[in-house]
Formats: C-alpha cells, structure tokens, sequence
C-alpha cells in the first residue's frame, strides 16, 4: 500500500516507485482514487496499483498548515470553517426535526403498510429522506450521506407504533446511493422488514 502521508505535506514532489510495474516518478490529484471519506489511495499511473495513501485534512490539520505559512491551507481555510460551521447547524437542526417517538407518527387506518423511504432536495438547497405511504408523505428529517444506521432507526419506530401491520419500510432508487454511501456492503444489509 505505501507510506501514509498528510494531505499537507510534500507527498506531490515525492518520487515514487511502484512494486508492481516498476514504473517511477512523481504523483498528483489526477493519481488520487477518492474511495473513503477519510483519505485517497495514491494509485500508480501506469498499471493504477496503490502505491502511497495521501489523508484527508480536518479542521485542525489545515489550521496548523496555516499557521506555518501552507498557502493551499491559507486559502481553503475560511471555506473549511464555514462548511464545518454549516454542518454544525445540520446536525443541530436534525436533531430537533427528526423523529424520535411513536408519538410523532400519525394514526393509520391501512392494514398492511408498506412504506416508502425516498431522497428529495428542498427549495433552500437541503437534502431530506421521507417516509410516504400510498404517495403521501408522513414525514420528512434532513437526509445525511451513507446513513444505513438512521434507516434501521426509522423503521425500528414504524414497526413499533403500527405492529403487525407493518410489511416494509423500501427505499426508491433515488435514495439508495445517499443511503448506502459509496459502500456496497451497506446495500446488502439494507432489510426492509
């Protein structure tokens, strides 16, 4: 796999050697394959092998590269800030939205509910998972990134207020990439009942 190297570091002005083809030089964004949230693995331009892992930076990594004069840091620096404050504000708001208690579900007549988990973007830019039944929408909680956790947390609720009534909670198609992220292995846990 090869050595690990922060994002902010010399890892481009780097030489580096593949074991598998031989070939060496020097790497850059274009040799990165973005496969994980938390770093890239730096593949081999010539046969695509890994040959280095480059980590993303956080918050606190782009701060330190700032403050020793890193002038990519200095520049993404007020957007990093800005986007960790934004996201601050999600998780705030998710949590005073988002289900929580049988109570919040409606009563429901229907005797075998089938539910529907879909994906939409709101007027203001926001993404929401929604829980609809028969097309109509029961309810609605912003929507985050590979969130298998959050789905078998919803359904847990529905199964508990509506009983043997319930048959399924099936995500559209438009949800599934949001909801299972980039990682095959979430889309064979997903169980809709």
């Amino acid at each position: 796999m090869g050595k690990l190297w922060p994002y902010y570091s010399a890892w481009q002005k780097e030489k580096f050697q593949c074991q598998h083809c031989e070939w060496s030089g020097n790497v850059g964004f274009a040799d990165l394959d973005y496969g994980s949230d938390s770093a890239a693995l730096i593949e081999c331009p010539q046969c695509y092998q890994s040959v280095g892992v480059v980590e993303f930076p956080n918050l606190k990594d782009t701060e330190e590269a700032a403050a020793q004069g890193n002038a990519e840091a200095i520049a993404a620096l007020p957007d990093f800030r800005q986007r960790v404050n934004h996201n601050w504000e999600l998780l705030e708001k998710f949590e005073r939205e988002k289900i929580t208690s049988v109570d919040q579900l409606p009563e429901l007549q229907e005797e075998s509910l089938e539910f529907v988990w879909d994906f939409v973007k709101a007027t203001e830019g926001e993404y929401y998972q929604t829980i609809q039944l028969g097309g109509r929408e029961l309810w609605r909680e912003l929507a985050f990134w590979s969130n298998v956790r959050r789905f078998e947390e919803v359904k847990g609720l529905l199964k508990q207020k509506y009983g043997a009534r319930f048959r399924s909670l099936t995500p559209t198609d438009a949800s599934l990439e949001w909801l299972t992220g980039d990682n095959l292995s979430h889309l064979m846990q997903l169980s809709y009942t």
